[in-house]
């Protein structure tokens, strides 16, 4: 059948809102038992990985599976009902659950911030350490024999007027918290080392404000020792020693123990992309891997949540890593020996939540998506490297691969904004719906999307919410603006005193590059956003109000200055750096100015763009105050502006009936002001 004739932006998708909003899950960390004897035929393995769930309120469950999958396996879920396996530390959360010696599971629970342990056998849940709504903990780790009876964690404490961030060992036994490191800011990746017949070991990543981890922070290492007091056994660390990293020039990440020689395997920056590093056992001074033809290239990424995994010992002298270049993935496969390697034979990845964990000698899994496939839980032999099995995908939407469209990462010269040397880049989607062709001469729609953070990226994977639009006949544009990772330090730095100058001239450029090559109608450009993204919307709304004809902003920040004052512990010198650029300390008076100038409360007179404002009640990062200050003030000055509030939502929306409401809602806009010409309004 020929397809139907109709106007970009009409057409009818199989993809409802209700479908996206409750047929999808998110996939966020994968935890394989614990090691077994070897045995040939190996014995089945067994992982366990979370699911977050809008359809039952949001709630994040513990699945289990049998390894290697086959066409029998079953998926399990073994986290009872009343308890959801998240965490709050650093607001973003990470790293919430993690298996012991024995086999049995151990997880922060995000309803009652307690620490408690499941037998996946039995799904019986105990308490170790009761909840308190003031502390959280999270990046927990159990799973070696030297961890019999402790429980690492990273702890946030809220119960003092300074919220307190360490590292602490849990007395399984008694559920008495220890803390064994603190006096920093921040803490993540607190690791054991068992290496054989060796004095075991910690490792952990600390930094200080105004530093973020991707800006600046530190690795250390120290002894790990067990002393006897009229109390009982009480862990400590003894004399630590900072093996690489410094404060707001070099990002330390990923430290993993190589556990059959005691070696430390980590990532730093210090070339301008996160390389490999290794430290001998005995040594203090790390060694780079040299990788011909992947220096420029990151084998980590800025850890926004805690638990993080971009690589994977498969032996001693092998891992497998996801690398990254021009926010592009590959997995490949590395010879630390030989310093040589190979890219493993699978489409290009994209990695929102990395999660990369051997499973065995024989498989490891991995959380990503490719361009023709959502989020998914993968299983790869490590012998076979061309069996790449889905084990579970993030959405059960059943549509024909015929309707997706797939991304084109395009590279654009900064022709708006005051700085227009080199290139800005994205992710280019264009329509696509088997069923319909556009009209004759007729160019479709845009919606540019601006991604969070602002130190994010965006990957050429497919995103079904994408392709919500897409298949309707919207283009869509997904900026990887200045300031995004996914490339070099330097790329990221680009937004050093420039957030909300450079981002959005890289989003109007974008716009322009797009238009000239006659991909898209200028007339009928929308941008969205979310948090730094929805941010992003509104600066680009009033510092190119004829540029746009619709913008949507999820909980996006319009008050800097109030960001400053409000926002957590975890992001609460982020905008420093981004506002007043690195290493500056500008004056009280020069300060003002800045935070006035870069906030889109004070300029919202400038806004010609109907505007929609979606906001979480319960957002402790973007206040829903500063989203109704916005709405009044493009009320006040006659704009066209609507508010809608989500009753027990934060940062991001994970309930079912918020995603579909706020999805319903984005569509009813954009159908208003961008295609008010064919349309009307709705």
């Amino acid at each position: 059948m020929a397809p139907t004739v109709a106007p970009f932006g009409t057409w009818d998708s199989p993809i409802s809102a209700n479908l996206l909003a409750s047929e999808g899950i998110s996939l966020v960390q994968i935890v394989p038992n614990a090691p077994k004897p070897k045995s040939d035929p190996p014995s089945p393995d067994k992982i366990y990985y979370v699911e977050g769930r809008p359809a039952e309120q949001g709630r994040f469950c513990i699945v289990e599976c049998t390894f290697p999958p086959n066409a029998s396996t079953q998926l399990h879920d073994v986290l009872p009902q009343e308890y959801s396996a998240r965490t709050s530390v650093h607001s973003y959360g990470g790293g919430a659950f993690t298996c012991q010696y024995n086999n049995n599971l151990v997880f922060s629970d995000g309803k009652t911030n307690g620490v408690y342990s499941l037998d996946p056998r039995t799904t019986q849940v105990d308490c170790i350490v009761t909840g308190d709504e003031k502390v959280f903990y999270g990046d927990l780790d159990a799973r070696d024999d030297i961890l019999q009876r402790w429980i690492l964690a990273i702890c946030e404490d809220h119960r003092s007027e300074t919220i307190v961030n360490s590292i602490v060992a849990i007395d399984i036994k008694t559920g008495a918290v220890h803390t064994v490191v603190s006096g920093a800011d921040f803490y993540t990746h607190p690791r054991l080392s068992v290496a054989a017949n060796r004095q075991a070991m910690i490792c952990w990543i600390q930094w200080n404000h105004p530093d973020m981890p991707w800006t600046g922070s530190q690795l250390f290492i120290a002894p790990w020792v067990i002393s006897e007091s009229s109390e009982g056994e009480k862990p400590r660390v003894d004399a630590p020693i900072c093996i690489s990293g410094r404060p707001g020039s070099e990002s330390v990440a990923q430290p993993k123990w190589d556990h059959e020689d005691g070696s430390l395997l980590f990532c730093n920056d210090i070339s301008g992309y996160w390389q490999l590093y290794r430290l001998e056992t005995g040594c203090t001074t790390p060694t780079r891997v040299s990788l011909r033809g992947l220096e420029e290239g990151n084998f980590a990424g800025p850890e926004w949540r805690l638990g993080s995994s971009f690589f994977a010992f498969l032996d001693h002298d092998t891992i497998v890593a996801l690398w990254t270049k021009n926010a592009v993935q590959r997995l490949v496969m590395v010879d630390l020996q030989s310093s040589s390697y190979q890219f493993l034979p699978f489409p290009p990845i994209e990695n929102q939540t990395p999660s990369l964990r051997q499973i065995s000698g024989h498989h490891f899994a991995f959380i990503g998506s490719t361009p023709h496939k959502p989020d998914a839980l993968y299983s790869v032999a490590s012998k076979h490297q061309d069996d790449l099995t889905v084990v579970k995908s993030s959405s059960n939407i059943p549509i024909s691969a015929t309707y997706y469209s797939t991304a084109e990462p395009i590279s654009f010269q900064r022709t708006q904004g005051p700085e227009r040397e080199g290139f800005s880049h994205a992710m280019f989607i264009p329509p696509k719906n088997p069923a319909y062709i556009g009209l004759q001469d007729e160019l479709p729609p845009l919606i540019i999307s601006m991604h969070g953070g602002p130190t994010g990226e965006v990957g050429p994977g497919l995103n079904i919410g994408w392709q919500y639009w897409t298949t309707r006949g919207y283009a869509l544009a997904a900026v990887n603006y200045s300031g995004s990772s996914g490339y070099s330090r330097a790329y990221r730095s680009r937004l050093d005193g420039q957030w909300g100058i450079a981002d959005v001239a890289d989003a109007a450029s974008c716009v322009e590059h797009l238009a000239s090559a006659g991909l898209i109608d200028r007339a009928r450009v929308g941008i969205m956003g979310g948090s730094a993204g929805g941010f992003a919307c509104l600066q680009a709304l009033c510092s190119y109000p004829d540029m746009f004809a619709g913008g949507v902003s999820l909980y996006g920040i319009s008050d800097v200055k109030a960001l400053i004052q409000e926002t957590e512990k975890f992001e609460s010198h982020y905008a420093d750096r981004l506002l007043f650029g690195a290493n500056r300390t500008p004056s009280d008076e020069e300060k003002e100015k800045i935070l006035y100038a870069r906030s889109p409360l004070y300029h919202a007179e400038r806004i010609k763009a109907a505007t929609l404002l979606l906001q979480g009640l319960e957002d402790k990062i973007v206040p829903p105050n500063q989203t109704q200050g916005m709405a009044d003030v493009i009320k006040n000055n006659k704009g066209d502006v609507k508010v809608i509030f989500f009753e027990g939502e934060g940062h991001g929306f994970l309930r079912a009936e918020s995603l579909e409401r706020s999805i319903t809602a984005q569509e009813q806009w954009w159908r208003k002001t961008l295609l008010q010409d064919s349309y009307g309004e709705p």
